[in-house]
């Protein structure tokens, strides 16, 4: 009775991999419908902090404010989520 417990694995498998998909799905949306918002408050941001330190804003001021944010919060929630 291999067959029968490989055919459950793979629809207990299958079930698991289309619950991950659907929940990707969800997230992508929610993120994409947040995109514009997070967008300008970042682009305000870069354009102000650059005009604080005295420097002229450049196109690539608001991509690498967002990386070090990024990369800083994904170190803190590393940091809050790691497994014992």
């Amino acid at each position: 009775m291999k067959v029968l417990n490989t055919s459950r694995s793979m629809r207990k498998e299958f079930k698991r991999q289309l619950k991950l998909a659907i929940i990707a799905a969800i997230g992508f949306t929610i993120a994409y419908s947040w995109r514009e918002t997070i967008m300008n408050i970042m682009e305000t941001t870069a354009f102000n902090l650059a005009k604080g330190i005295g420097i002229g804003y450049s196109p690539l001021f608001m991509p690498l404010l967002t990386t070090l944010i990024g990369v800083f919060l994904i170190f803190i929630l590393s940091k809050l989520l790691k497994s014992q």
